[in-house]
């Protein structure tokens, strides 16, 4: 009886691990095409077969074209100005809201936390938010892309239920201290919170760095373009202005169109890379944060 249990335990680890493997070589290997693509010789990319395992002709042709091209250094700026400023914004939002919605003792609390609630479920809708954004003038602005999306009703309520976790004695003993409620906010509650603070600000910048679509509604200047919807112009035109290559890089149309391929996998990996930097600094609070602040709310 114990052998036969041994091994079906044994077969079931079998089994588990090559449906696991399986899953990760099909989640990694479009990542890897891609990265491999974009260090390949452009024109051997474009004539060789399309599985592939490794760089074909390393080369930096496709990177040295992409960064030549000024619109993906002014993208970058503007997207990196956009990201810090609507994350350092939602946070501030985020732990202003969480700790009101957190009190103990809050008259109205349930009506408040309704209204909350409900944004998660019914908004405005796209139109109703644009024609606000026009009234006050921020259509075709730095703000636009701020403020949209700076506040986020399932990030707030991550970090309250992460403030309930807090017990009530530190409070008790800063207000004995004469405390107010800011001290006990600022060098309480915030000091204690960094796993679940770190865990919704890679939720905002990956939100904001990824977001192509708030630059697409209400930006119409290029200068004010961010980095994904350069990277969208350039997934979706062939357009030599947008990929930013000239003539000399391209001898031919057979050539045009392999730079202009290898440059849209260069552009994806340089889109992408400041994100990758990011998150193995946040890593070690991601699951702590997600957990603490989920399970005991």
């Amino acid at each position: 009886m114990v052998e036969s249990k041994r091994g079906s335990d044994l077969t079931f680890r079998i089994v588990n691990t090559l449906i696991l493997t399986l899953l990760t070589l099909a989640c990694l290997y479009p990542c890897l095409y891609v990265l491999f693509a974009s260090f390949s010789n452009p024109v051997e990319l474009y004539t060789g077969s399309k599985i592939l395992l490794w760089p074909r002709g390393f080369s930096f042709n496709a990177f040295s074209i992409v960064f030549r091209n000024p619109n993906i250094w002014r993208a970058y700026l503007n997207t990196i100005l956009y990201v810090t400023s609507s994350t350092a914004l939602g946070l501030g939002l985020s732990i202003l809201g969480a700790f009101v919605l957190s009190r103990r003792v809050f008259p109205g609390q349930r009506f408040f936390m309704s209204m909350v609630i409900i944004t998660m479920f019914f908004g405005g809708g796209l139109i109703a938010t644009y024609m606000v954004m026009r009234v006050y003038g921020l259509v075709n602005t730095v703000w636009s892309q701020i403020l949209i999306g700076s506040m986020n009703t399932y990030n707030m309520i991550m970090v309250m239920s992460y403030f309930r976790t807090i017990p009530d004695s530190l409070e008790e003993s800063a207000a004995l201290d004469g405390a107010n409620d800011w001290t006990v906010l600022w060098k309480i509650y915030v000091p204690l919170s960094v796993p679940v603070i770190a865990v919704v600000a890679l939720y905002f910048i990956v939100a904001k760095w990824n977001d192509w679509m708030t630059s697409a509604i209400y930006l119409t200047n290029r200068n004010l373009y961010s980095l994904q919807l350069i990277l969208k112009e350039i997934l979706l035109s062939g357009n030599e202005e947008v990929a930013g290559m000239n003539a000399a890089a391209s001898g031919g149309a057979a050539d045009y169109q392999a730079y202009s391929e290898a440059v849209k996998y260069a552009t994806i990996v340089v889109s992408t890379l400041p994100v990758l930097c990011v998150y193995p600094f946040l890593q070690k609070y991601f699951v702590k944060g997600v957990m603490l602040g989920a399970i005991k709310g």
